[in-house]
């Protein structure tokens, strides 16, 4: 099938999204740019209601199916006229980790007149930033993407809900800068009037720590488990999560007990994050739980740990011939070096003849090595010393 046969089936359905069938818009799956651009022209004769309709169906199909793939189209989508469809547009492309889509991101972030797609620009620029921080994305590209997000957060005229978000996305880079940042809007969330906005800005910090994963934060973060808003208890053990250890194992097992159901498997997902043997146990014990939701965060966390296990093996030789290669020979395979001198020992870890200890060294003739004192004869040991010991 594909795009024409796609918009030959349209033709005989009613102007109603909810009429085409989810098979009909797989067949959109994988299509290329050209493609697109002929379906955005396709729906410019549509209301914004279906459009928004069409764009919310295909988000919720890539959701139920790993497979399918609309990214050209979502990238159209964020050219349309309406801000709602740039939103479903962008969380359509929440799983994309192509880098050409950053300067899409960052024309969002910074000149889009809705906050709500701002708001998604720098969440799908979180991810982005996680990618510049693993060397996937070009050094150049990476500075642009830490200025921008820098830019946005020390906006005072910026909405608090974009600048958080920025925060997020920052918090994976380093340095002094950021951990300030980190800082300032934590203690923005707790020096506030305790509405929404400051602790909207309270939990994106704590969510920052974890992102940020230096040790540092730990210390809040422990504090943090015990807050009053299940909001930020959940951000906490999340965070924990990415900065702790066995040690904080106990931590998060206390969170079994909290009345929110979320910060429960927060705490459950975030011990498979740490992993071990002590969590493994931890782990098992928790799918007893009468409560499914946690012991389905056990299972997954179970096998999250097995699947990281498992990659220690990923850059192991496989064939003898790799063995080879990859190990190193005792002695060098041309004739001409198989004697080595002192120094060439040395360099491989051995004691050249003149570092020996020779305090115990024969010193005198042949004839008289019977007679030397250290020397131990049959005499020495006498009949049953050579036997077998297993009688004694």
């Amino acid at each position: 099938m594909g795009l024409p046969d796609f918009l030959h089936k349209l033709e005989d359905e009613p102007e109603d999204p909810e009429s085409i069938p989810y098979s009909t818009l797989s067949e959109l799956s994988g299509i290329g740019r050209s493609e697109a651009q002929e379906l955005a022209e396709f729906l410019s004769f549509w209301n914004h209601e279906r459009v928004r309709e069409f764009y919310a169906r295909l988000t919720s199909l890539i959701e139920s199916d790993l497979q399918m793939e609309f990214d050209a189209v979502f990238i159209e989508g964020l050219e349309s006229e309406d801000a709602t469809t740039r939103s479903l547009s962008l969380a359509g492309l929440g799983e994309s980790t192509d880098p050409s889509l950053l300067r899409h991101l960052l024309r969002l972030l910074r000149n889009d007149e809705a906050d709500d797609v701002r708001i998604a620009a720098a969440l799908g620029l979180a991810r982005m930033a996680t990618l510049a921080h693993e060397g996937k994305i070009p050094a150049r590209q990476a500075v642009d993407l830490q200025a921008a997000l820098t830019e946005c957060f020390n906006d005072e005229l910026e909405s608090s809900g974009v600048r958080r978000r920025a925060l997020e996305a920052l918090a994976v880079f380093q340095g002094e800068a950021i951990e300030a940042f980190i800082e300032i809007g934590y203690e923005s969330g707790q020096e506030g009037d305790g509405d929404e906005e400051d602790n909207e800005m309270r939990q994106s910090a704590i969510h920052a720590m974890g992102r940020n994963c230096n040790p540092r934060w730990i210390e809040f973060i422990l504090i943090e488990l015990d807050a009053d808003d299940p909001s930020c208890r959940f951000e906490a053990a999340t965070a924990l999560g990415q900065i702790g250890n066995e040690e904080h194992l106990g931590n998060l097992l206390e969170l079994m007990d909290d009345q929110d159901i979320e910060v429960q498997t927060a705490a459950v997902r975030a011990m498979g994050f740490i992993g071990g043997t002590e969590a493994q146990r931890t782990l098992r014990n928790l799918l007893t739980s009468t409560e499914p939701a946690v012991v389905e965060a056990a299972r997954d966390s179970l096998r999250y740990i097995e699947i990281e296990d498992m990659t220690m093996f990923d850059e192991k030789p496989e064939t003898k011939k790799q063995v080879a290669e990859t190990s190193e020979p005792f002695l060098p395979e041309d004739e001409e070096n198989l004697y080595l001198d002192d120094t060439d020992l040395e360099a491989q870890g051995f004691f050249s003849p003149g570092e020996r200890d020779t305090s115990l060294d024969w010193v005198g003739d042949d004839e008289d090595w019977e007679e030397d004192p250290l020397t131990i004869t049959d005499d020495d040991l006498g009949p049953n010393d050579g036997s077998d010991q297993r009688e004694r």
